[in-house]
């Protein structure tokens, strides 16, 4: 798993998107190995796409057993993942969050944190001429519920209207 590249791995889920769930003889998933065997990030990034669309995974426990695995950036990763089921004071805010999973280019995860918290989206003070395309990814990946929010936090939208 380590050494399988990217597009093998996506070229995998596609044609069976329920590998992603497939458990080996120790109960282990694909994304519990690559955590454990140091994979790359964009493959990390992908396997935790496909694993975070269950919403039984979208939770604290899943992910801290995820984490307990990993190390180096993956750990850090997870730290973030977890922090978004996980609200104490000694937490990052949904705002670094964001900003932590955008740095590193894992724009889904960053779709996570807008669909748990909406009112994140003002922290980005996005141009008016680029928010046309943000509120169709919005559409497309969120809840209408977040949908409504993120327009409701962005007044200068819905100006002359």
């Amino acid at each position: 798993m380590h050494r399988a590249s990217f597009y093998v791995v996506s070229a995998l889920l596609d044609s069976f998107p329920g590998a992603i769930q497939e458990e080996n003889t120790k109960c282990q998933m694909p994304l519990h190995l690559a955590c454990q065997m140091g994979t790359s990030m964009d493959v990390i990034q992908l396997l935790l796409d496909k694993w975070l669309e269950a919403n039984e995974n979208r939770n604290n426990d899943s992910v801290e057993s995820l984490r307990r695995l990993a190390y180096g950036n993956t750990k850090i990763l997870l730290f973030h993942v977890s922090s978004l089921f996980h609200e104490e004071q000694n937490t990052p805010s949904p705002s670094e969050i964001l900003s932590f999973f955008i740095n590193g280019k894992w724009w889904n995860g960053a779709l996570v944190v807008v669909n748990r918290y909406p009112a994140v989206t003002k922290t980005l003070d996005l141009n008016t001429t680029v928010m046309a395309d943000f509120l169709s990814t919005i559409g497309k990946s969120c809840s209408l519920t977040t949908m409504s929010c993120v327009i409701q936090n962005e007044p200068d939208l819905l100006e002359g209207v």
